[in-house]
């Protein structure tokens, strides 16, 4: 949605069971949820979820009975902006039952969607009853969660951060009977060299990080290569080394990857590459520092991948 419109066209009881599933689990805990620029046609056709009032006041208000805080996603991304612009996006979204929009862009952009507010209100296309509980709704939010950060004294850091590092042990999931291999066991380690941000998503691990995940063995070949989507299987050599796929980047593969036959699978990034590839699979759900320590400890045969995929992502 930074870049185009998307369209989701699943069952209501298939949302239901994924792209709702989060929310609808949070309903009762979520101070606050922000809203997709994606059209559900079994739900709204017309409408992508920012602006849609079956699905913020239907959905969400009258079948979750939420009352938390509706923020838009950014005004300014081009499944929005490109269609309708800050203005009128702006009134859209609070007539769909938002409580926030957010208005990013240029200052005069940002002044539009401000004007665009006042006229609707005083045209009488903006329920003023509305607004007040959008804005009871903020008041208690901002009172909740206050700017002031407080002291973050290092005994709390370091109390955040030992809880971070066994989350993400924890979550560290293995398919298909993934196992690590022998430390002795000479490895073929094929990544991207290079993964940079693209303006949507931030950069992700380069190869040369991604060797390091694998000093603790004793012959290891690492090939970068530009793109790993364009990987062409056929050039990987058939030898005694076992080789690793690590899937440093955020791109699902496509049914060409039918054909890739790795020993290992190491899915750093997105989840759902697990199912491009038919080989045993690691998914480490990102690759924050701790994530990458519960890889590297599992690769090295001292820690478990205990976790459980909260979706079906078996390898194919």
């Amino acid at each position: 949605s930074h870049l185009d419109l998307p369209v989701v066209d699943k069952s209501r009881e298939s949302l239901d069971t994924m792209e709702l599933a989060p929310f609808f689990a949070l309903r009762d805990e979520a101070p606050a949820m922000m809203t997709a620029h994606i059209v559900y046609p079994k739900i709204d056709p017309q409408h992508p979820a920012t602006l849609s009032r079956a699905i913020l006041g239907g959905v969400l208000r009258d079948e979750w009975r939420y009352d938390g805080v509706v923020i838009t996603d950014s005004l300014a991304m081009k499944a929005i902006h490109d269609r309708y612009g800050h203005d009128r996006a702006a009134v859209l979204a609070l007539q769909a039952g938002a409580d926030m929009v957010m208005a990013l862009g240029s200052a005069d952009e940002q002044a539009a969607a401000i004007d665009a507010i006042q006229r609707a209100l005083d045209r009488g296309e903006l329920d003023r009853g509305s607004l007040l509980r959008a804005r009871a709704r903020l008041d208690a939010l901002a009172e909740r969660f206050p700017v002031d950060p407080g002291i973050y004294s290092s005994e709390a850091r370091r109390v955040d951060d030992e809880l971070m590092r066994r989350a993400w042990a924890r979550s560290l999931t293995a398919f298909g009977g993934a196992k690590p291999p022998p430390l002795d066991q000479p490895l073929r380690i094929i990544t991207q060299r290079c993964v940079p941000g693209d303006g949507v998503a931030e950069p992700g691990l380069s190869g040369d990080r991604i060797a390091m995940l694998f000093e603790g063995f004793e012959t290891v070949d690492v090939v970068q290569v530009d793109v790993l989507c364009g990987l062409d299987w056929r050039a990987v050599a058939n030898d005694r080394r076992t080789t690793v796929l690590a899937s440093n980047a955020r791109a699902r593969y496509g049914e060409h990857a039918r054909a890739w036959r790795p020993d290992l699978h190491l899915v750093l990034w997105n989840p759902f590459q697990a199912l491009d590839v038919a080989a045993p699979t690691i998914v480490t759900w990102g690759y924050a520092d701790s994530a990458l320590d519960a890889l590297q400890a599992w690769l090295e045969g001292r820690g478990a991948a205990p976790g459980r995929a909260p979706v079906p992502i078996a390898p194919a």
